[in-house]
């Protein structure tokens, strides 16, 4: 074998080699991200404790027939919330979250805050779903709903 062959399949071997490492390093860069520091993610209104927490909850929101967590695991307004969200779950799908859940937990719309724990932790989700309940239960057109959400949640949440 000749020289220029062994040089080229050295060539080859190295590029082969880093680019592996490459993606090993970003892949576990990625993994690091996701799994540590999801918190720090998060808007303060949504680090806040304000229920009962429950890792039966959790798992609830894994079971695919389930709409909304149990209300009755929770109290007060966070309760009031997931109420709505039980009976309400048309009209909380048209609308949408304005704390950020969208881009850190992948939530399409508000009912998606109360198929999980998320709504008990946070302000926005919970006084969004009461906004929208008391909205609708006047008679206001879930367009209007939209528009007056977005104006007194979304200005000073980056909505």
């Amino acid at each position: 074998m000749g020289r220029g062959v062994k040089r080229e399949r050295t060539k080859t071997h190295l590029l082969v080699g880093g680019a592996a490492i490459v993606l090993l390093c970003v892949a576990v860069g990625w993994r690091q991200m996701n799994w540590a520091g999801q918190d720090a993610l998060r808007p303060d209104c949504c680090t806040k404790s304000c229920c009962v927490s429950s890792k039966a909850a959790d798992k609830l929101a894994q079971a695919s027939d389930i709409t909304t967590l149990d209300p009755d695991l929770f109290e007060g307004d966070v309760r009031e919330a997931y109420k709505v969200a039980r009976e309400n779950p048309d009209l909380l799908a048209q609308l949408h979250c304005y704390c950020g859940c969208d881009r850190y937990e992948g939530h399409r719309n508000l009912l998606d805050c109360y198929r999980d724990q998320h709504g008990s932790r946070c302000e926005i989700c919970v006084g969004e779903a009461l906004d929208a309940q008391r909205l609708f239960a006047q008679g206001t057109p879930v367009e209007q709903i939209r528009d007056i959400l977005r104006a007194k949640w979304g200005r000073s949440h980056g909505g």
